[in-house]
Parts: structure tokens; C-alpha cells; sequence
């Protein structure tokens, strides 16, 4: 057997990644080149296209698609898909690249971010969507903002899935799954590893997916467009929004970030009536 040496075995390594590359790159170059465009894209932006849906229907997708991917999910999948259902006839090329969107990224998002109780999935997922198809800054914000205003302030959940019976409500006061899921199996009594506490996430992502496919109906035309301003419904009620002025970011204290009611973690200091008990 012929012994190779160190220097001999670096000069036949050479040889061989060289040829591996020369022949990677003869097949790169004999491939179907990549498209350059994603059909969906608004030209121009980042944004995908939007196209009138029906909150209705988008509700009803969302509810019934919770089992499989939980709150964020299905809230985010459920406005996708309706879009692109909406664009099938009109663009079906933009309709099939948000189909193949890679919808499985959002299981995350479930029980507040993979069980830790943070940011509610169904707020979490519709606000994900808002940023998919608006380019617009200040109108993705605005958005944003009455989304968690009204994920705080409104009694959940009202969805009503075919021949059920209404479930107990309650306020959250709070954006986060762990206040929100506490707060109603107080009120309600049930357990959170009951059916009933799975049903109420259900039907909270069918109201906030509901909710998300009225907003963006509404600001259709702002959503890509920097000149017409959004149009905004709720406003942050005292003291909360006292508190934010000072202590936010360019505020005078300038020692937190946020834009929750202020209330949840500190009650002895602001105390907030504008929300129910």
C-alpha cells in the first residue's frame, strides 16, 4: 500500500473540495433559477395584498381552527387564508403564495408563547397579520393600539359557535394570557385544564380575529398608503394614559415601556374605574 503523507493528503483534499464546488456550481447554474418576486408583495413594499374580507366568517374559521394550532394560530391563519381566498379569482398567483405561507411558525405563540403566560396568542396573531399586510407605520401602530385596547376592555368571550350555550365573561384589565385566563376561570369557576377554559380561547380568537378583519377592512386604504391617516375608534382612558406621559419612554421619569393598563400591577396608584370588576 502506498503511504500518503501530510502534505500529499492536503493536496488531494484540495483537489476533491475543488471539484465538489465546480460541480455545485455547475448544478446551480443548470437549476431553475429561484423567483425573484413574491406575488403577494404590494410593489414597492413589504407588505402583502389585502383584500375586503368577511369578519364573520373569519370568526367562525378561527374558532373552528383553534384545535389546530391553539390562539395565535388560528387568529393569524384565519385572516391569511380569507384574504387569500378573497384574491383567488382576481390574482390567484398572489392567492397561492399566501397558502403556502409557512402557517406552522405561529404555534408559538399558544398560552401566551409556548405556555408562559405573556402576550395572548389571539393578540399576539392579530397583530402579526396587521404587519403582513400594512407597509404604513403610523397606520400599523394605530391598528395595533386599538387591538390591545380592546382586547383589555372588552368582556370576552362573545363568539357563538352553532348550538352552544353563552359562556361566563369576564374583563381582562390586562393583555397578558396569564391575567386574562385567571381573571375568567375566577369568574367562571371552571379549572384551566378544563374544556370549557379551551372552549373560552376559543371563542376569544374567533372576537380578536373578528375584530382584526373589521380594522383592516376599515383601513383599507391606508394601509399602504403614507398620506391618508388611519382611522382610530378607541382612545386610552385616565389615568393610564397620565402614567404613560411620564413614565414611558421620553416621558419626564422615563423608567418603563409599556401600554397596558397601569392598574394590574400597581392598584394602589392608579386606580382605574374606566374597566369593570
Amino acid at each position: 500500500m502506498t503511504k500518503m503523507n501530510r502534505r500529499d493528503a492536503m493536496r488531494f483534499a484540495g483537489v476533491g473540495l475543488g471539484s465538489l464546488f465546480a460541480c455545485g456550481a455547475a448544478q446551480s447554474a443548470s437549476a431553475s433559477p429561484l423567483p425573484q418576486t413574491n406575488p403577494a408583495l404590494v410593489e414597492g413594499t413589504e407588505a402583502w395584498k389585502y383584500a375586503i374580507i368577511d369578519p364573520e366568517k373569519v370568526a367562525r374559521d378561527a374558532y373552528y381552527g383553534y384545535h389546530v394550532g391553539h390562539c395565535m394560530h388560528t387568529t393569524f391563519t384565519s385572516i391569511v387564508t380569507n384574504v387569500a381566498s378573497a384574491l383567488e379569482k382576481t390574482d390567484p398567483l398572489a392567492s397561492a403564495a399566501m397558502l403556502n405561507f409557512p402557517f406552522h411558525m405561529l404555534h408559538y405563540g399558544a398560552s401566551g408563547a409556548n405556555g408562559w403566560g405573556t402576550l395572548c396568542g389571539s393578540l399576539n396573531g392579530a397583530m402579526a397579520a396587521v404587519n403582513l399586510f400594512c407597509a404604513n407605520e403610523k397606520t400599523l401602530k394605530a391598528i395595533c393600539d386599538e387591538l390591545g385596547n380592546y382586547y383589555e376592555r372588552t368582556m370576552f368571550p362573545n363568539f357563538m359557535p352553532d348550538d352552544a350555550d353563552p359562556l361566563p365573561q369576564s374583563i381582562s384589565g390586562s393583555v397578558l394570557c396569564h391575567v386574562s385566563v385567571g381573571k375568567w376561570a375566577q369568574v367562571s369557576k371552571y379549572r384551566t385544564d378544563s374544556p370549557e377554559r379551551t372552549d373560552r380561547c376559543s371563542r376569544l380568537s374567533a372576537d380578536m380575529a373578528k375584530k382584526t378583519a373589521e380594522l383592516l377592512n376599515l383601513n383599507i386604504k391606508s394601509l399602504n398608503v403614507e398620506e391618508i391617516a388611519p382611522i382610530v375608534a378607541l382612545k386610552r382612558p385616565e389615568p393610564a394614559a397620565t402614567c404613560i406621559k411620564c413614565h414611558n419612554k421620553g416621558g419626564t421619569t422615563s423608567n418603563t415601556i409599556g401600554k397596558m393598563t397601569c392598574r394590574e400591577c400597581h392598584p394602589e396608584k392608579t386606580p382605574d374605574h374606566s374597566l369593570q370588576d
